[in-house]
């Protein structure tokens, strides 16, 4: 078992890094989703300042619609000034021109105040089209960061695997399947040493009796607390 156990420390370096690797390949997909929200958010704030454009010039248009539909009715109403035959008659005439040509310069003013707010919206929906055409650069160039990273660890995780497969034929396939377990239930970390005769994974103390059976190595010895396999190593037991 003393050999086994040599092997299986040297199983735990290869699968602690495989664990690393494989959580980071799942991690860094996460990290980009972050950057894609705030891309999200941005294309709907330009679609919002489009939106508040479009809605400005659309009332632009009715307001110069209005405009020229007054104006129209002021130079008619002008022209058939002359027609009039009494002064009753042309003074009523006379008023309804002035009011419409108070009503046109309110317009005016109301159009000029539009002309001045479609400028700034404009101005902001550039604003917000640069914002956003930076953060999809900012998407693209993290994309490409990640297809690489996620490439060097692919060539890493097949490098650590193949050196895996050279040292499980070595392993029994008991001891094998209990090491494996443990691993996949304690997330990467099965074998570990003790410790001022506590367990290295979650640092409960152990009794004598299973610190003597670690010290003898004739079989796998689990801590009774989190059921990794331990061993003696005599660096860590004089920490």
């Amino acid at each position: 078992m003393a050999e086994q156990l040599e092997i299986l420390k040297q199983l735990q370096t290869l699968d602690g890094e495989i664990f690393k690797l494989r959580k980071a390949q799942e991690e860094k997909p996460r990290q980009l989703d972050q950057i894609k929200g705030e891309v999200a958010a941005q294309e709907a704030t330009v679609k919002a300042a489009e939106s508040r454009l479009k809605t400005l010039q659309l009332a632009h248009k009715e307001k110069e619609g209005e405009l020229q539909t007054k104006e129209g009715q002021v130079r008619k109403l002008q022209g058939q000034l002359f027609q009039v035959k009494t002064n009753k008659e042309y003074t009523a005439m006379q008023r309804e021109i002035e009011a419409l040509k108070a009503d046109n310069s309110l317009l005016e003013e109301a159009i000029i105040g539009m002309l001045d707010s479609m400028d700034r919206a404009v101005k902001e929906r550039a604003e917000e089209q640069h914002r956003l055409d930076e953060q999809q650069q900012r998407l693209r160039a993290a994309q490409a960061q990640m297809e690489r990273e996620l490439a060097e660890i692919d060539e890493q995780l097949a490098g650590l695997e193949r050196s895996r497969s050279v040292l499980t034929p070595q392993v029994t396939p008991q001891t094998l399947s209990a090491y494996e377990r443990i691993l996949n239930i304690r997330e990467g970390l099965a074998l570990v040493p003790l410790m001022n005769d506590a367990c290295g994974g979650c640092y409960r103390r152990m009794p004598p009796q299973v610190i003597n059976q670690v010290y003898l190595k004739a079989k796998l010895v689990m801590c009774e607390s989190c059921s990794r396999i331990l061993y003696f190593d005599e660096a860590h037991s004089k920490l």
